[in-house]
């Protein structure tokens, strides 16, 4: 299936429907937006908040814990790990004995004291516990001192780890940050330095946890209600835009193409009077391309009704012109012997003829008619051109050679007379070739001339066509003064005088190819015992199957000749 076969099959919507989705989709991507960056703010703001509680936590506990209590603690723990040979690897595989180290420390009236303490601060805040550990940044792990809190208590000495990131290498100030604790869930740990070691290898802090569950809480509910504001304020503003659009634009659309709908069926009626105002009636709104698309429409019906003003004109031209072409026709068809045998009571010849115009009138004539009762005389012409003008040029040709040839004047003197009456006021400077003879019906005999014409073709006794070449003259119309000559030749019983136009040889099919003297002599000859209506008959047939579906370009016209018998004896 094509690609236009696949568009058609998508399903239709109508611009409103086209409208709300993309007001939709829109809507969902901003409120998105809004709920993300909402959400990342507030996370921000509740980082930063948890960092400052923390840290006044932990500020009040140091404050009321012994600063040189606390440093001999750590010193003695740091004192204890480094006498441990590989403190991570007996964390991992002996936890009893590495505590076991540890508890001498744990046991001191100091460190209960500490811990203590620090179980009263943090009963009182919001920490889940106050630890003071003991970090080794450049190894990241670190150990508790001191744990507080509620639930299962941290031992003295126990190790974790810790990424350096968390450090700051030059005040070595702790980062805080988020973890999912055992006892508490999610929490933020974050705490402050409290004694440091002057190589930098390790640090001791007092940090808290303090669980995110509350401000998460308010962070879930924040969003809630962000959510369904944002909602409540979209849905409006869809609402209200939508309204408009329907408005100013989905309603003049509507109403253009429901006018464009009835300006379409209607057209029938309005080809009658050729006016109407139907895109008058609209109102397009504000929008600027709606009252373009209306100006357009509108222009259009205007140049539309101009185009059916014209059109009904030269329709009614164009009937009156084929009305008088037709009678033209009538009027040349009139003028041209259509009846045959047009002679039934000569024995001694038999004559047939067709001429096929290519237009509805042409420029070809034939013609024949008794001189007197022993001379016949056959003219077969073509007047350069076809349509009127030559249909005009071949009536008055044809008028005057057979005025001329009644007068009894030779093939000759004929062709001179007409071709100076021609020549005296040939403005449009057309010509005609032509081809007069006199037959003398009880000799068989022929005087003939040629005007430029086609050779003539004769078949004598039981041989077959052959094209007879005779002498030209100059054709009628082209130069005054010009001279023929007569030359002479006989038929007897039986022979036949084939005359045809150039439309005959110069037949096209649909290759450019013609049609040609060869195929004429050809299909002639097919022919040759035949009668002239039966010769002409087949020749018409022999061209139609030749050209095919290619157009007649020129108009076709044949004559037969056949002499039956001859009366005279030539003895």
């Amino acid at each position: 299936m094509d690609k236009a076969g696949k568009a058609n099959e998508k399903k239709k919507r109508s611009i409103t429907r086209v409208i709300i989705d993309v007001l939709v989709v829109n809507t969902l991507l901003i409120l998105t937006a809004v709920l993300v960056i909402s959400g990342l703010f507030f996370y921000q703001q509740a980082t930063s908040i948890y960092d400052d509680l923390n840290k006044s936590i932990v500020g009040e506990a140091s404050s009321q814990i012994d600063s040189d209590l606390i440093k001999d603690m750590a010193n003695t723990c740091i004192g204890v790990f480094k006498g441990i040979d590989n403190p991570k690897e007996m964390f991992k595989n002996d936890p009893e004995g590495y505590y076991a180290r540890f508890a001498e420390i744990a046991r001191s009236k100091k460190y209960i004291e500490v811990q203590d303490k620090l179980k009263h601060l943090c009963s009182g805040t919001q920490a889940s516990e106050i630890d003071i550990v003991i970090f080794f940044p450049n190894e990241e792990m670190g150990i508790y001192i001191v744990d507080a809190r509620d639930v299962e208590l941290i031992k003295c000495g126990e190790l974790f780890d810790i990424e350096r990131k968390y450090f700051d290498e030059e005040s070595q100030a702790f980062k805080g940050f988020y973890s999912n604790s055992r006892f508490f869930g999610k929490v933020w740990t974050s705490g402050i330095p409290v004694y440091n070691d002057e190589q930098k290898d390790f640090c001791v802090y007092m940090t808290a946890d303090i669980p995110t569950s509350v401000i998460n809480g308010r962070l879930s509910s924040f969003i809630l209600r962000l959510a369904l504001i944002s909602l409540v304020i979209s849905g409006g503003i869809c609402i209200a835009i939508t309204y408009a659009l329907r408005r100013e634009m989905v309603r003049p659309v509507k109403e253009i193409s429901d006018l464009a709908a009835s300006f379409v069926d209607n057209y029938e009626k309005r080809s009658e009077t050729g006016k109407s105002n139907v895109f008058g009636e609209v109102d397009a709104g504000i929008i600027t391309e709606m009252n373009t698309l209306l100006m357009s429409m509108q222009t259009m019906e205007k140049e539309m009704n101009g185009y059916l003003n014209e059109l009904r004109t030269a329709t009614a031209e164009k009937e009156r012109i084929s009305l008088e072409l037709e009678l033209a026709s009538k009027i040349q068809t009139a003028m041209i012997p259509s009846i045959f045998p047009p002679f039934p009571e000569r024995k001694e010849f038999s004559i047939y003829a067709t001429m096929t115009p290519a237009k509805e009138v042409g420029g070809d004539f034939y013609d024949f008619y008794l001189i007197d009762d022993d001379h016949l005389g056959v003219v077969m012409a073509d007047v350069a051109g076809k349509g009127i003008p030559a249909a005009l040029l071949m009536m008055v040709s044809k008028i005057i050679i057979k005025n001329y040839a009644l007068m009894h004047n030779s093939p000759a003197d004929v062709l001179e007379l007409v071709n100076n009456q021609l020549c005296s006021n040939n403005q449009a400077d057309m010509f005609v070739t032509a081809w007069v003879g006199i037959l003398t019906i009880s000799e068989g005999k022929f005087i003939a001339a040629s005007a430029g014409h086609e050779y003539p073709i004769i078949k004598k006794g039981s041989g077959g066509f052959e094209m007879m070449k005779d002498k030209h003259g100059f054709v009628l119309g082209g130069i005054e003064g010009s001279k023929y000559k007569n030359y002479e030749f006989s038929l007897g019983r039986n022979d036949t005088l084939f005359l045809y136009t150039d439309g005959l040889p110069e037949a096209t099919n649909t290759e450019d190819e013609m049609f040609g003297p060869d195929r004429i002599i050809k299909h002639l000859n097919m022919t040759k015992n035949d009668i002239p209506e039966i010769i002409l008959d087949h020749m018409k047939n022999a061209v139609k199957g030749f050209v095919g579906s290619a157009q007649q370009f020129d108009d076709l016209t044949m004559l037969a000749l056949q002499i039956n018998e001859i009366t005279k004896d030539k003895s």
